[in-house]
């Protein structure tokens, strides 16, 4: 079976903003039910709406479908939380149809949401995924690293979470992704992108003193 990746427009508001709930829904079985109520198909619309409607060049909304049906999407972006600040971008979400879950097809959705980070110079990522979520070991084992818990409030609930980081070399992950195409005879291997090399140094000469060099920093439901 063969699948269309995209990236998500406008048009997709509506079927993003089903597939989304309904993922909470029945894969968050251990979320309240007043957690539920608020991330509403409602709220998620206007959620969606104003993403799409206002895109951002350092996030990738991508859509997965199965001839007319979206069966998936993912996002991935800059790094906006604190609770992990060495990481630069971070893989923010990867939601499907429950009949379409445990295959390698969110196995290129991965791929290339670490080449668009690395490309963006939003390397390393974080992840973040509640406590009680039964595939979150799945994070580890692939060669994420397990970083922060804590707890994350919604509608008023406290609900854990824990965070996660990319290893420094995307190359790690690739070991993970390669051996679960093998498994799932799931297509060729695929080549890890190298890192980008750090830039150099911008030297600036002070015209009253000894020469100094300057780094300018840039600075995640």
């Amino acid at each position: 079976m063969s699948f269309d990746i995209r990236p998500a427009t406008l048009d997709d508001v509506a079927a993003i903003t089903r597939l989304h709930v309904d993922s909470w829904k029945d894969t968050y079985t251990f979320m309240p039910n007043e957690v539920h109520a608020n991330r509403s198909y409602a709220y998620r619309y206007e959620e969606w709406l104003e993403t799409l409607t206002n895109p951002d060049p350092d996030q990738l909304i991508l859509t997965v479908w199965n001839d007319k049906t979206m069966v998936g999407f993912c996002s991935c972006k800059r790094n906006d939380d604190p609770g992990i600040p060495e990481a630069r971008g971070e893989l923010h979400a990867a939601y499907f149809r429950k009949e379409y879950r445990g295959h390698a097809i969110g196995v290129p959705l991965l791929d290339l949401m670490i080449r668009f980070l690395l490309k963006r110079d939003l390397w390393p990522a974080c992840l973040w995924a509640f406590e009680e979520n039964k595939v979150r070991h799945l994070y580890k084992a692939g060669g994420f690293i397990e970083t922060l818990h804590r707890n994350r409030n919604i509608a008023g609930v406290a609900i854990p979470e824990v965070g996660y980081l990319t290893p420094d070399d995307p190359a790690e992950l690739y070991v993970t992704i390669n051996r679960r195409l093998r498994e799932e005879g799931a297509g060729q291997q695929v080549t890890p992108p190298a890192r980008p090399s750090a830039p150099p140094l911008v030297v600036a000469v002070d015209q009253t003193g000894p020469e100094r060099s300057e780094q300018s920093l840039q600075g995640r439901d």
